[in-house]
This record gives C-alpha cells, structure tokens and sequence, in this order.
C-alpha cells in the first residue's frame, strides 16, 4: 500500500527523517509511537501527501483512499447524521446528482423520446452505483456508527452547531469510519472520547479488514487494538512485530544485545591498541603493528547507546489525616433551567477510598466533580464533606488560568503551602520531570503537556486530602501518564476520577460509580465486563434512519425533503447557545486582559486605590456572571442533545 525509501526530511536545524523506511501492508493495524516531538505528526503527512520529503521517495498503491482524522469540523446547520454521510464523497456526490436529475426528469418540455430514455438511462445508472455503494442502508450503518460513538437516537437529527469541540470531533471521526477508507491515519483518535466509547471505538477497529496507523498516548488503547508497532526516534523508522507491550519486550532485548556488541568491540579495539603501543617501537613486530592498525581503520565502530533516561517518577506531599467519612451525599438534585441532569444521588467517599466515575459524556460526571468542589451549589438534598476534609478539583480550564507570563517556577510557587522551602518545591517539580533551568521558563513557551503537568503540581501543592480530577491524562505523554497513575495508586488521601485511560482507572481505583440517567449507582461487575456490555449494547441498538428503497420518485422526493428539514423546536435552542457563546467569549476576553493588568506589580504602587479597587470588583463581577453563563449555556446544551 505504502512503500517509504530511504526518505529524509528536515524543518530548520532539526532531522525528522533521516534516511529511512518503512511499508504499510494491508489490512495491517500499526501503532505509531515516538517521543513528543519527534515527528509521528510529520509522517502522517507525508504518508496522506500533504508534506513532500526532502529525499527519498514515496510510493503509494495506486487508487489507494486515505482518510485521516480532522481536527476541526467547519461550523454546519446540516444535522450529524448528514455530516457523517458526507464522509463518503461518493455516496454523496451521486445522491445530489440523482436529486438535480429526478427534478429535470419529467419536467423538461420539448424533449424527445429518446432524450427521455436517454435520461432515464442515466438516472438509472447513478441508481445502480448507489445500491452497489450501499446508498440504501446508509443512514443506518451511519446512525450505527453515531451511537456507538455516544451520540443519543434524538441527537442524530441535531445540526452540527448545536454541540460543543469535543462532540464535533466525535462526528469528525464518525465521518471518517463511515467512508471507510483503505488507509487510516488516526492522530490521538480517543481524546475527545469518554471510556465508554473508547472501548465501542477499539472493538470497532478490531473488526474492520481496513489498515490503520494510530498514534495515540494510551499504551492500554495501543495494545488492544494493535499488530505491528512502528517507533520513530533520532530520525529512523523501527518496526516491531505486535502491540505496544511486545514491543517493550523486543526493544529490550534488541538493547541489552547491543550492549553486548558494543562491550565486545570496547574489549577488541582496547587489546588491538594495547598491542599496537606496545610494539610500535620495535622493528621487529612492524608488520603486526600495521596490520592491527588497518584492522582499526576497516572496523565498524558501533553508535554508543544513547543514554537511559529515567523513568519519571512523582511523589505526592502526604495528605493530612481527614475524619472517616469524607463525602456524604443525600438526595441530591441538580438541573439547568428546569432540565434535571443528577436526580436522588445518594452515596459515600470514606478516608483513603479512590472512586472511579463511569459514564457517558453528558450523564453529569463533571457535574457531580463540580458539586463536590463547591464549584456548583446543590439544587435540593444534601452535599456535605467531613471534618477536616480539603478538596481540590482538577479541570481541563485548570491550564487556562495559569499566567502565562508567568516562570514556572512562579507560578508554581505562588500556591506553595506554608512550611514548604523552595527545595522541596524543587524536588516535586524534579519528580514532573521539571529540573535544572526548565522551571525558570515562562509558562507561555511551554506545550500542552508542560502545562498540564504544571497544573498538577499546583493541584498536589494545595495539602489537599481529596482529589477530585477530570480527565487528568490528557495532554500527558505515555511515561508521564505511567508516573501519575503510580503516584495516584499510592496517595493516602481519596479522590474521586473521570478518566477516559482504562489503564488509568483500573491501576487506581478500588470501587466504581455509574452516573447515568441522572442516577449514581455502584458498579456490581468488573470494569472490563461493563465495558464489554456497554459495548455490546450500542452494537446491538437499533440503528434510526435506515431507509428502503422505495421506486416511486415522489416518495423519494418526500423523503429527501424530510431528512433535509430541521427541528423547528431546536431552534430557539440554538439561537439562545450561540448568543450564549458570544457572551462567554467577551467575558472571557475582559477577564484575561483584567487578569493581565492585575498581575502587573507596578498596578499595586499606584495611589490610585479607588481604581484598583474598581478591576478588583470588576473581575469578582466577570468571575460570577461567567460562572452563571457557563452553567446556562450547559443547560441549553444539555436541552439541544436531548432533543428539547
């Protein structure tokens, strides 16, 4: 399918690809693996035809289709279901050339009879392509597709614009494995997915006699789904023979053999040059002397191994000891705008338990974390933490309110508790793989991942006992996710996880709770059974939208302008949201420049105090109105998925 030779390519100083290869064979399944930054984005570009090399050459199979994942779905009032069968261009090229022709059909005066047939002929034939090209079940193998990827029966007829980033990109990717192309490019495929759809997603992929190339952070997805594992480092391409693990096993193998080699030929060249200084200076051995130094000159010398880097390894403060029961939640209910989301939630966190949160997105896991964390005020029942308890909540808006202008070691330091030395802040920021003069730079240099991380020491840094974190994963490469959920295993306090990492969830929680239908119910199974069922329900839900083909071109016409007809009721919905959205987006704006001016020192020198105080109150101001214009527009949202 794809043959890559000897190909290079370089962006400035820095090598990508220096002089290597690679195949892709069909119906393989590869893992693309490599450290941030080494260019596994690159060559996916290169494979796709979107980046030339500098060197080498490119071979593709001919009329080979390649579909990647995009990052970004243009704004769209066509419903998701309409936006994944346009995934396959085909399907929707000759449905629109059939429509354009049943309008003409009967319609066009003065033509011949001939004409007619002719016509007729054509239409016939484009209707033959689409029975062959699976037109008549295509609503229901997409349909099939937006379930299992976590999308309700009623949101299927919902436009695109009705839902936030992170759905969006759950219909880019059902786009993607509805035109089932021969070649997938899968760039960090589970991001936007909650557990549940991770594991309908892998079963999905191991089905399909497609070839894949994955790369992706989550070394459980990896082995799962995976053959053959691809490492791109230092510019070369390196294949390994099956899933993620085995090649742990190979590469280490491969490493410590060649140490051997390299001790060996250390041990050769040092009993040739011994030889050589020994005898260099008499006649008699001139002839051994040359010779051994040609065989110094002829050998190969062997790269040394690159040094080993550590495994990073975090150690989290020790937590102060809280009374026995920590959460206790009574009858809690919690809506938006009359639209409940938590109905009768009862249920307890006791000292040291570590809680897994299950569920799709939207069932009110992050609702839940929010009423935990007083970041959201119950709206009936009780919500209450023991004695001496200390939450902290983790989000992903955790990256967005640190200062960018900001070091990182400011920055993390500006939450140090007291009795906390600079050293000891060090040494945990050491253990986030921060060391030496990275901590002094500004965090606006630092990637997604580096401000992740830094979000973290700042969250561990709050002496808190109970740690409340959504998704905190994401961002985060494979040694780093390994080094939290080893540091999370071993913490003394309780916390409670959403996490869409199997791996993850498994490693550290003892017990699991199900948020779903606006209940909290104990998991009464093994995770990997709730998954399997999980996963075997959506298979088996009865796809919507499967059409018959019907002969009769009126009803075809009728049921064309059906499918192409929004909600009526939706739309007050999505006006309200996109006025919601525009809202959000000016206070947002007013905050980060108040933010800015009220981080600049020479602000509090002023004489001017009436004005500081006004930016103070101003931001307390923004802070709340934001906070109540977030919480709206999740209940307009919340409506628009279910359908209003």
């Amino acid at each position: 399918m794809i043959l890559l030779e000897n190909i290079s390519k370089s962006f400035g100083a820095q090598t990508v690809l220096n002089q290597t290869g690679l195949a892709i064979h069909a119906n393989e399944k590869i893992g693309l693996i490599g450290p941030n930054g080494a260019g596994k984005t690159t060559l996916l570009r290169i494979i796709e035809g979107l980046e030339e090399v500098d060197a080498g050459v490119v071979g593709r199979h001919e009329a080979l289709r390649i579909g990647t994942l995009r990052q970004e779905m243009e704004p769209s009032d066509r419903s998701i279901l309409q936006e994944t069968l346009r995934g396959d261009r085909e399907l929707t090229e000759l449905r629109e050339q059939q429509q354009q022709m049943q309008q003409h059909l009967d319609d066009l005066p003065g033509q011949t009879e001939a004409e007619h047939h002719q016509r007729v002929s054509a239409w016939g034939a484009i209707d033959h392509r689409l029975e062959e090209i699976g037109s008549y079940d295509a609503e229901s193998r997409a349909s099939a597709i937006l379930m299992g990827l976590g999308f309700s029966r009623a949101a299927l007829d919902q436009p695109l614009n009705a839902f936030s980033g992170g759905w969006r990109m759950r219909v880019a990717l059902a786009q993607l494995l509805f035109a089932k192309p021969d070649l997938f490019l899968l760039d960090e495929p589970t991001n936007h997915l909650d557990m549940e759809s991770v594991a309908w997603f892998e079963n999905y992929l191991r089905r399909i006699p497609q070839t894949f190339v994955a790369v992706s952070h989550d070394r459980g997805f990896l082995n799962r789904v995976t053959q053959v594992t691809v490492e791109l480092d230092g510019g070369e391409l390196s294949r390994f023979q099956g899933p993620f693990d085995a090649y742990v096993e190979q590469k280490a193998a491969l490493l410590e053999q060649r140490e051997k080699q390299l001790l060996q030929q250390g041990k050769r060249v040092e009993a040739i040059t011994r030889f050589i200084n020994r005898f260099r200076a008499k006649a008699t051995k001139a002839k051994q002397v040359q010779s051994r130094v040609k065989q110094l000159q002829k050998m190969e010398m062997l790269d040394p191994l690159a040094n080993k880097t550590e495994a990073p390894r975090i150690r989290l403060p020790e937590p102060s000891r809280s009374a026995l029961k920590m959460v206790m939640v009574r009858d809690v209910h919690k809506g938006f705008g009359g639209v409940p989301v938590l109905s009768g939630v009862n249920f307890e966190c006791l000292r040291g338990e570590k809680i897994g949160l299950l569920g799709p997105n939207g069932a009110g896991k992050t609702t839940l974390l929010k009423l935990l964390a007083g970041v959201l005020p119950v709206d009936g029942g009780q919500l209450q933490l023991g004695e001496r308890v200390q939450p902290a909540y983790f989000t992903q808006h955790a990256l967005d309110a640190l200062n960018p202008e900001a070091t990182l070691l400011a920055e993390a330091g500006a939450v140090l508790p007291k009795g906390m030395g600079e050293g000891a802040l060090r040494t945990l920021l050491g253990s986030f793989l921060f060391s030496g003069t990275e901590v002094f730079k500004q965090i606006k240099v630092l990637s997604g991942g580096e401000r992740a991380r830094v979000a973290l020491v700042r969250l561990f840094l709050s002496a808190a006992n109970l740690l409340l974190l959504d998704e905190p994963t994401n961002h985060l490469d494979m040694e780093s996710r390994a080094a939290l959920g080893e540091a999370l295993e071993s913490y003394k306090g309780a916390l409670i996880l959403v996490t869409h990492d199997r791996d993850l969830m498994q490693t550290v929680c003892t017990r699991f709770l199900v948020v779903s239908g606006g209940r909290v119910t104990p998991l009464e199974e093994e995770l990997e059974s709730y998954l399997e069922r999980v996963t075997q329900a959506r298979n088996n839900a009865p796809a919507t939208g499967a059409e018959p083909r019907k002969n009769n071109r009126e009803q075809k016409r009728q049921a064309s302008r059906d499918r192409g007809q929004a909600s009526a009721d939706l739309r007050q919905y999505r006006q309200q949201a996109k006025q919601l959205e525009n809202r959000i987006h000016q206070l947002e704006t007013e905050q980060a420049t108040l933010g800015t001016a009220l981080a600049d020192p020479d602000l509090y020198q002023t004489t001017d105090k009436d004005k500081l105080r006004e930016m103070v109150e101003r931001e307390k101001q923004i802070t709340a109105e934001l906070e109540q214009s977030l919480a709206e527009w999740e209940r307009v949202a919340l409506a628009i998925e279910q359908g209003a």
